[in-house]
Protein backbone atom coordinates (compact mmCIF):
# COMPACT_ATOMS: atom_id res chain seq x y z
CA UNK A 1 0.00 0.00 0.00
CA UNK A 2 1.26 3.36 -0.64
CA UNK A 3 0.02 6.82 -0.33
CA UNK A 4 1.64 9.73 -2.47
CA UNK A 5 4.32 7.93 -3.97
CA UNK A 6 5.62 6.63 -0.45
CA UNK A 7 5.34 3.08 1.81
CA UNK A 8 2.70 3.48 4.33
CA UNK A 9 4.73 0.91 6.38
CA UNK A 10 8.50 2.54 5.69
CA UNK A 11 7.30 6.04 5.35
CA UNK A 12 3.90 6.41 7.91
CA UNK A 13 5.61 9.31 9.09
CA UNK A 14 5.85 11.78 6.41
CA UNK A 15 2.16 10.24 4.93
CA UNK A 16 0.84 11.45 8.81
CA UNK A 17 1.74 15.03 7.78
CA UNK A 18 -1.13 14.71 4.56
CA UNK A 19 -3.40 12.46 6.13
CA UNK A 20 -6.45 13.09 8.02
CA UNK A 21 -8.17 10.30 9.74
CA UNK A 22 -11.55 9.62 11.34
CA UNK A 23 -12.00 6.09 12.77
CA UNK A 24 -15.14 4.97 13.27
CA UNK A 25 -15.02 4.74 17.04
CA UNK A 26 -12.62 7.27 18.14
CA UNK A 27 -10.39 6.95 21.29
CA UNK A 28 -10.46 10.05 23.72
CA UNK A 29 -8.55 10.69 26.88
CA UNK A 30 -11.52 11.08 28.54
CA UNK A 31 -10.53 13.58 31.50
CA UNK A 32 -9.31 16.26 29.28
CA UNK A 33 -11.72 18.91 28.34
CA UNK A 34 -12.47 19.02 24.34
CA UNK A 35 -10.48 22.23 24.12
CA UNK A 36 -7.38 20.38 25.57
CA UNK A 37 -7.57 17.37 23.66
CA UNK A 38 -7.81 19.89 20.18
CA UNK A 39 -4.95 21.78 21.49
CA UNK A 40 -3.19 18.55 22.29
CA UNK A 41 -3.80 17.33 18.70
CA UNK A 42 -2.62 20.75 17.38
CA UNK A 43 0.66 20.58 19.57
CA UNK A 44 1.73 16.88 18.06
CA UNK A 45 1.23 18.01 14.50
CA UNK A 46 3.30 21.60 15.16
CA UNK A 47 0.34 24.15 14.50
CA UNK A 48 0.75 27.02 16.17
CA UNK A 49 -2.13 28.63 14.33
CA UNK A 50 -5.61 27.28 15.42
CA UNK A 51 -7.90 29.00 12.98
CA UNK A 52 -8.50 26.11 10.66
CA UNK A 53 -10.12 24.50 14.01
CA UNK A 54 -12.13 27.65 15.01
CA UNK A 55 -13.44 28.08 11.48
CA UNK A 56 -14.34 23.79 11.64
CA UNK A 57 -15.55 24.58 15.36
CA UNK A 58 -18.13 27.51 14.05
CA UNK A 59 -19.10 25.58 11.39
CA UNK A 60 -20.59 23.11 13.70
CA UNK A 61 -21.53 24.59 16.73
CA UNK A 62 -18.88 23.03 18.83
CA UNK A 63 -18.29 24.53 22.62
CA UNK A 64 -14.99 22.46 23.06
CA UNK A 65 -14.86 23.66 27.09
CA UNK A 66 -16.35 20.63 28.27
CA UNK A 67 -15.09 17.12 29.77
CA UNK A 68 -14.94 14.73 26.39
CA UNK A 69 -16.59 12.16 29.01
CA UNK A 70 -19.31 13.99 29.73
CA UNK A 71 -20.30 14.71 26.13
CA UNK A 72 -22.97 13.32 23.72
CA UNK A 73 -21.83 11.15 20.44
CA UNK A 74 -22.54 14.10 18.61
CA UNK A 75 -20.19 15.97 20.27
CA UNK A 76 -17.35 13.95 20.15
CA UNK A 77 -18.07 13.13 17.20
CA UNK A 78 -17.33 16.76 15.62
CA UNK A 79 -14.34 17.06 17.69
CA UNK A 80 -13.07 14.11 15.82
CA UNK A 81 -13.92 16.03 12.73
CA UNK A 82 -11.67 18.75 14.10
CA UNK A 83 -8.58 17.10 14.59
CA UNK A 84 -9.45 15.42 11.14
CA UNK A 85 -9.32 19.08 9.17
CA UNK A 86 -7.13 20.79 11.78
CA UNK A 87 -3.82 20.43 9.81
CA UNK A 88 -5.64 21.20 6.38
CA UNK A 89 -4.24 17.18 4.90
CA UNK A 90 -4.37 16.35 1.39
CA UNK A 91 -5.68 12.92 1.57
CA UNK A 92 -8.80 12.29 4.46
CA UNK A 93 -9.82 8.67 5.46
CA UNK A 94 -12.87 9.02 6.56
CA UNK A 95 -14.63 5.91 8.63
CA UNK A 96 -18.52 6.93 9.22
CA UNK A 97 -18.17 10.59 9.73
CA UNK A 98 -21.39 11.60 10.26
CA UNK A 99 -21.86 8.93 12.93
CA UNK A 100 -24.47 10.89 15.78
CA UNK A 101 -24.66 14.26 14.04
CA UNK A 102 -28.10 15.47 14.04
CA UNK A 103 -29.39 16.09 9.96
CA UNK A 104 -28.15 19.71 10.04
CA UNK A 105 -24.54 18.86 11.42
CA UNK A 106 -24.80 15.90 8.66
CA UNK A 107 -25.73 19.03 6.11
CA UNK A 108 -22.92 20.99 6.92
CA UNK A 109 -20.62 17.80 6.68
CA UNK A 110 -21.51 17.01 2.93
CA UNK A 111 -20.79 21.05 2.35
CA UNK A 112 -17.61 20.78 4.09
CA UNK A 113 -16.86 17.50 1.73
CA UNK A 114 -17.88 19.42 -1.19
CA UNK A 115 -15.65 22.46 -0.14
CA UNK A 116 -12.79 19.72 0.12
CA UNK A 117 -12.83 18.16 -3.32
CA UNK A 118 -13.60 21.75 -5.01
CA UNK A 119 -10.15 22.48 -3.54
CA UNK A 120 -8.53 18.86 -5.02
CA UNK A 121 -8.46 17.07 -1.68
CA UNK A 122 -8.84 12.93 -2.30
CA UNK A 123 -11.34 11.47 0.00
CA UNK A 124 -11.69 8.06 1.00
CA UNK A 125 -15.15 7.62 3.00
CA UNK A 126 -17.34 4.80 4.07
CA UNK A 127 -20.60 5.23 4.72
CA UNK A 128 -24.34 3.32 5.46
CA UNK A 129 -25.80 6.33 4.29
CA UNK A 130 -27.04 6.36 0.32
CA UNK A 131 -28.27 9.90 0.45
CA UNK A 132 -24.47 10.97 2.10
CA UNK A 133 -22.48 8.87 -0.54
CA UNK A 134 -24.74 10.01 -3.41
CA UNK A 135 -24.08 13.64 -3.00
CA UNK A 136 -20.19 13.87 -2.23
CA UNK A 137 -18.79 10.58 -3.45
CA UNK A 138 -17.12 10.55 -7.26
CA UNK A 139 -16.89 6.45 -7.17
CA UNK A 140 -18.59 4.13 -5.20
CA UNK A 141 -17.39 0.80 -3.81
CA UNK A 142 -19.94 -1.44 -2.66
CA UNK A 143 -19.02 -4.50 -0.17
CA UNK A 144 -20.69 -7.35 0.75
CA UNK A 145 -19.90 -10.02 3.03
CA UNK A 146 -16.12 -9.17 2.96
CA UNK A 147 -15.53 -8.91 -0.94
CA UNK A 148 -15.84 -6.04 -3.96
CA UNK A 149 -18.91 -6.37 -5.92
CA UNK A 150 -18.96 -3.04 -7.85
CA UNK A 151 -16.85 -0.24 -8.18
CA UNK A 152 -17.49 2.31 -10.70
CA UNK A 153 -18.84 5.59 -10.84
CA UNK A 154 -22.17 7.05 -9.70
CA UNK A 155 -23.70 7.71 -12.65
CA UNK A 156 -22.76 4.29 -14.40
CA UNK A 157 -24.01 2.76 -10.86
CA UNK A 158 -26.66 3.94 -10.95
CA UNK A 159 -27.73 3.06 -14.53
CA UNK A 160 -26.27 -0.33 -14.55
CA UNK A 161 -29.69 -2.30 -13.37
CA UNK A 162 -33.06 -2.27 -14.11
CA UNK A 163 -34.73 1.12 -15.50
CA UNK A 164 -38.00 1.86 -14.96
CA UNK A 165 -40.30 4.37 -17.29
CA UNK A 166 -43.99 5.32 -16.11
CA UNK A 167 -46.34 5.07 -19.35
CA UNK A 168 -49.40 7.25 -19.06
CA UNK A 169 -51.96 6.00 -21.43
CA UNK A 170 -54.80 7.78 -22.98
CA UNK A 171 -57.63 5.35 -22.07
CA UNK A 172 -58.35 2.09 -19.58
CA UNK A 173 -58.26 -0.31 -22.18
CA UNK A 174 -54.89 0.89 -23.13
CA UNK A 175 -53.96 -0.20 -20.28
CA UNK A 176 -55.59 -3.26 -19.99
CA UNK A 177 -53.93 -4.62 -23.50
CA UNK A 178 -50.37 -2.82 -22.16
CA UNK A 179 -50.85 -5.41 -19.32
CA UNK A 180 -51.00 -8.58 -21.37
CA UNK A 181 -47.69 -8.12 -23.43
CA UNK A 182 -44.68 -9.68 -22.26
CA UNK A 183 -43.50 -7.03 -20.05
CA UNK A 184 -42.22 -6.72 -16.51
CA UNK A 185 -44.87 -4.36 -15.16
CA UNK A 186 -44.42 -3.45 -11.38
CA UNK A 187 -47.39 -1.07 -11.05
CA UNK A 188 -50.76 -0.07 -12.73
CA UNK A 189 -52.45 3.40 -11.03
CA UNK A 190 -54.84 4.64 -13.56
CA UNK A 191 -53.83 5.14 -16.49
CA UNK A 192 -50.06 4.63 -15.31
CA UNK A 193 -47.98 2.32 -15.98
CA UNK A 194 -44.45 1.50 -14.13
CA UNK A 195 -42.38 -0.88 -16.41
CA UNK A 196 -39.12 -2.23 -15.30
CA UNK A 197 -36.60 -3.68 -17.80
CA UNK A 198 -32.82 -4.84 -18.13
CA UNK A 199 -30.64 -4.01 -20.91
CA UNK A 200 -31.83 -2.32 -24.02
CA UNK A 201 -34.78 -0.14 -24.26
CA UNK A 202 -35.62 -0.27 -27.98
CA UNK A 203 -38.18 -3.07 -28.08
CA UNK A 204 -40.30 -1.17 -25.53
CA UNK A 205 -40.18 2.13 -27.50
CA UNK A 206 -41.14 -0.14 -30.64
CA UNK A 207 -44.12 -1.61 -28.33
CA UNK A 208 -44.98 1.48 -26.98
CA UNK A 209 -45.42 3.46 -30.41
CA UNK A 210 -48.60 1.21 -31.56
CA UNK A 211 -50.02 2.44 -28.36
CA UNK A 212 -51.54 6.37 -27.48
CA UNK A 213 -49.05 7.39 -25.17
CA UNK A 214 -49.99 9.97 -23.07
CA UNK A 215 -46.60 10.82 -21.32
CA UNK A 216 -43.29 8.86 -21.04
CA UNK A 217 -41.27 9.13 -17.29
CA UNK A 218 -37.61 7.69 -16.91
CA UNK A 219 -37.40 7.02 -13.26
CA UNK A 220 -33.92 7.61 -11.71
CA UNK A 221 -32.53 4.88 -9.39
CA UNK A 222 -30.95 6.08 -6.39
CA UNK A 223 -27.77 4.62 -4.73
CA UNK A 224 -29.42 2.85 -2.20
CA UNK A 225 -31.81 0.90 -4.84
CA UNK A 226 -28.72 -0.09 -6.75
CA UNK A 227 -27.06 -1.47 -3.53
Amino acid sequence: CTMLGKSCFASADLIQKNLGYIPGEIAFMDDMTGESFIRFIADYRGIENLGRAKEIMERFQLDPRGRIKRMSKGMKQKIGIVCAFIHDPDILILDEPTSGLDPLMQSRFIELILEEKKRGKTIFMSSHMFEEVERTCDRIAIIKDGRLVAEDRVDAIKQSKKKTYVVTLKDKTSVERLTKEKLNITEVNGNRVTISIKGEVDNLIKLLSTYAVEDLEVKSHSIEEAF
